[in-house]
């Protein structure tokens, strides 16, 4: 793969990264101490969050996460840890985020409507009627406790959406298109097996701009560019499709301005020269995948900044110990995995 393709994968658990440091001590405003109540996981500011809270979390991700990937997952190593002990810091943070979005409520002027409430009770009898007795009483729940979760979770996603809904963006079709296109990479660097990356020499790169500005002669006086990709590609592909911002500006400013059919001159990157030849100008699928990234992209930067705003009035505790003692329940008559599905099915489509 080329060192100069940029990879933006946008995923919002990267603004959510915080959340574990705010229980690790990373931050100044975390204060650990101790003082907990019986069961109590962690306290941030005059929210907690209790082992049978905890448990009904976790149990219901990770048999989700068993069912896609098999029980074997949980044997695996993660690293220096275990799976099971990374997808419980995984948890961690995603139910940190609920109540620190919880406690955002307050500045953002957001509450749940008296019709919001009575649909998250019905939800809370709907999952409690899922659980066998055993799994009642190994998971410590009970209605008030999962009204009392689908609330905070409701309300946390009413606070996001409040923040986020305010992005009000306009893309062009040009600013979100994408072009589909052939190419021949040159490289002008080595490899060696370890993947580390050196230079050519001066006499090199200039050999390798010569071969490339050959293939362009032989592409435009009507050599078949496939066959040219064939034999002369020194990348991973041939065919790509680009949207804006994923390869250097020298790429992207010539193969943009192509028309269908036409064959670029030789473009040079820090990383080689291409020859590259326009397939399509635009793909209606791919410019509006594009247009919903963008924007999503400029609502996760919105909502980051807003929560790293509020960071500094958080003072988070974590009982290290009620923490270590939780473990994922690995029992065949233990298997609900419905909290999120029915939350869903209830709350976000109404059914």
């Amino acid at each position: 793969m080329k060192r100069n393709k940029l990879f933006k994968t946008v995923n919002l658990i990267t603004v959510f990264v915080l959340s574990i440091g705010l229980l690790s001590g990373c931050k100044k405003s975390v204060v650990v101490t101790g003082g907990f109540a019986e069961g109590e996981v962690f306290r941030i500011n005059t929210l907690s969050c209790e082992t049978n809270e905890m448990n009904i979390y976790l149990t219901n991700m990770a048999n989700a996460y068993e069912q896609t990937f098999g029980e074997q997952i949980w044997t695996t190593s993660a690293g220096d840890t275990t799976i099971e002990e990374a997808f419980k810091e995984t948890v961690l943070a995603k139910v940190t985020r609920i109540k620190v979005l919880n406690l955002m409520a307050k500045n953002e002027k957001v509450s749940l409507s008296g019709e919001e409430k009575r649909t998250l009770k019905k939800a809370a009898k709907a999952y409690m009627k899922t659980l066998s007795k055993k799994e009642k009483s190994e998971l410590g729940a009970n209605e008030d406790l999962v009204y009392k979760m689908y609330s905070e979770y409701a309300l946390a996603e009413k606070v996001y959406n409040s923040i986020v809904d305010e992005v009000q963006l306009e893309i062009s079709d040009d600013d979100a298109r994408s072009v589909t296109v052939e190419e021949i990479f040159i490289k002008t660097y080595h490899e060696d097996n370890h993947g580390k990356l050196t230079d050519y020499s001066e006499s090199a790169k200039a050999e390798a701009k010569e071969r490339a500005l050959q293939i362009r002669e032989d592409a435009v006086t009507g050599a078949d560019f496939e066959s040219l990709c064939a034999v002369c590609n020194e990348g991973d592909e041939s065919n790509h499709t680009y949207r804006r911002g994923e390869m250097p500006e020298s790429y992207e400013k010539a193969v943009f301005d192509l028309e269908e059919g036409e064959i670029s001159n030789v473009i040079t990157t820090e990383d080689g020269y291409y020859i590259v030849k326009c397939i399509s100008t635009y793909e209606r699928k791919a410019t509006n995948e594009n247009k919903e990234a963008i924007i999503n992209e400029a609502k996760r930067k919105a909502f980051e900044e807003k929560y790293n705003e509020f960071l500094p009035n958080i003072i988070a505790n974590l009982n290290d110990k009620e923490w270590a003692g939780i473990k994922i329940i690995h029992d065949p008559e233990v298997k609900t995995d419905s909290f999120f599905d029915i939350y869903k099915d209830i709350i976000v489509d109404g059914k």
